[in-house]
């Protein structure tokens, strides 16, 4: 496991019923498709209280058969783990042979620092929004290191998928689910949370104003 994050969230608004949301973008490179940012980690949170939310940078592929589309909740239906490090688990291959399978497709890619690859067979369904298939990247969260999706896009056909490791974080508060996706080009009141290089742990507070103020 890579070193833990630790983000800190504070609720100071007089708004009711919120939920804190921790997104995390990342660049996911494929022909012809939207990808969403999900809500990652999320906590309803009461005025005066807060929340940590930790992580470590180990990733994980999922799938779904469903469509990805802004504002549904996804739900991943299988997963395999990713290193961009290692030439055996930085590319992984989506079959199907009446249900959908992840293998490892070892030598399809070179070995890239910060980057990992998903590519689909000819025998992966053809892509229907109510059927997907949609895939996912996801990233450990918590003490054990549970897989969570951070960003999904649809996939289909024999298709290629790249996924550049570098993460930006944004945090929102608001009527979320977890594992919302999110269309970040009309989503409004997001903060951009920055780790400076070897820094792992922040702290923002939601004022009763309602803005953002990081300490």
């Amino acid at each position: 496991m890579g070193d833990q994050y630790q983000l800190t969230l504070k609720n100071e608004s007089d708004q009711p019923g919120l939920t804190f949301a921790v997104y995390t973008v990342i660049d996911m490179v494929t022909a012809n498709a939207e990808t969403f940012p999900l809500a990652w980690q999320t906590k309803r949170l009461n005025k005066g209280n807060k929340v940590t939310f930790s992580w470590t940078l180990d990733y994980s592929f999922m799938f779904s058969t469903q469509g990805a589309q802004a504002g549904a909740v996804w739900t991943e239906n299988g997963s395999i783990d990713v290193k961009d490090s290692s030439k055996r688990h930085n590319s992984v291959l989506l079959d199907y042979d009446g249900d959908y399978l992840f293998k490892y497709n070892a030598g399809a890619h070179a070995v890239k620092n910060g980057y990992v690859y998903l590519d689909t067979t000819a025998q992966v369904p053809k892509y229907t929004p109510e059927a997907g298939p949609s895939v996912a990247l996801a990233i450990a969260v918590g003490d054990n290191g549970t897989p969570s999706p951070a960003v999904a896009g649809n996939s289909g056909i024999n298709l290629g998928h790249q996924f550049d490791l570098h993460p930006t974080y944004y945090i929102q508060a608001g009527q979320i689910e977890q594992g919302q996706m999110a269309d970040l080009t009309t989503t409004t009141a997001l903060q951009k949370v920055v780790f400076d290089p070897g820094v792992y742990e922040a702290y923002w507070t939601l004022t009763e104003e309602n803005t953002w103020v990081s300490s």
